[in-house]
């Protein structure tokens, strides 16, 4: 079974997991008591959905004026490299300024596998690789199309990162070659396990904030994240009771001492174990 890292967290508990969210999503026994983060990595994209989400209706009355919102700056180059608080490149300030957008008239979000957005009712419904799909193909459409797929899941994005350079952009991307690297508008991405439980492919979304040491372990970090997700993470906007969809949370990674993601914490600090797999953050240009 995939490790999980759980003697550092000195936790214990039922081999039994609960169905995530969604009737779909009915947990596997799991060996070595696992924690609620097997939960969390049971409710992403799966491959037996990959075509039923093919059938997107994202239907966007404010299509035009996003296009302009995205349009590309001519000689757009990184941008303040030496603030980290500040997004790195023009394409992932736009990215924080679309989901400022969002929240100014959000009324109803839930994490589902068909992608459903009415933008003027404030209406979004979707998983993960839906969300940031949404997102670069109005902010970063070079990013985008360099996915290469009509509906890419979490692994598309994971594979297009890992296989991105750090030292020179490609496609428009870049790869980061350190969790310290990660600014805001940047993304992460992880593949599932190979022996994981679960059909599904992994997760991706957005870094709004830069990592943070989490001194309780070696080489870990706690980021603060945008994605869509039926679970909630530590010191989530989305309620535990509701449906899910778009929102912010807290993941923990752990690194191998040299700021490659090794494994990640579903509930950030209040993570009781982590799920270890290859982790990966990238940067769009363009």
């Amino acid at each position: 079974m995939t490790a999980l890292l759980l003697a550092s967290f000195g936790w214990s508990g039922d081999a039994r997991t609960e169905a995530a969210r969604g009737p779909e999503f009915a947990a596997p026994r799991l060996e070595s008591g696992a924690s609620e983060d097997a939960r969390a990595a049971l409710a992403d994209n799966t491959d037996e959905e990959r075509a039923a989400a093919d059938a997107v209706e994202d239907v966007d009355e404010d299509a035009s004026d996003e296009r302009e919102d995205a349009g590309e700056d001519a000689g757009e180059d990184e941008a303040a490299e030496d603030v980290d608080a500040e997004p790195a490149t023009r394409a992932a300030g736009k990215i924080l300024a679309l989901k400022d957008k969002i929240y100014e008239n959000l009324r109803e979000t839930r994490y589902q596998h068909r992608t459903y957005v009415r933008r003027r009712q404030g209406v979004y419904r979707w998983d993960c690789s839906a969300m940031v799909a949404w997102f670069l193909q109005r902010v970063a459409p070079v990013a985008h199309a360099a996915v290469d797929r009509p509906r890419p899941v979490a692994r598309d994005y994971y594979r297009v990162i890992k296989r991105s350079s750090t030292r020179r952009w490609r496609d428009g991307w870049r790869r980061l070659e350190h969790i310290e690297d990660a600014r805001p508008g940047d993304l992460f991405a992880w593949i599932r396990p190979p022996d994981f439980p679960s059909r599904n492919t992994g997760h991706v979304g957005f870094v709004l904030e830069p990592a943070r040491r989490y001194p309780a372990l070696p080489n870990a970090y706690t980021v603060r994240i945008l994605d869509a997700t039926s679970l909630p993470h530590g010191d989530d906007t989305r309620a535990r009771d509701g449906e899910g969809g778009i929102g912010e949370g807290t993941l923990l990674f752990l690194t191998d001492g040299e700021g490659r993601g090794t494994a990640y914490g579903w509930f950030g600090a209040d993570s009781r174990g982590v799920i270890a797999t290859d982790i990966v953050f990238g940067r769009v240009r363009r």
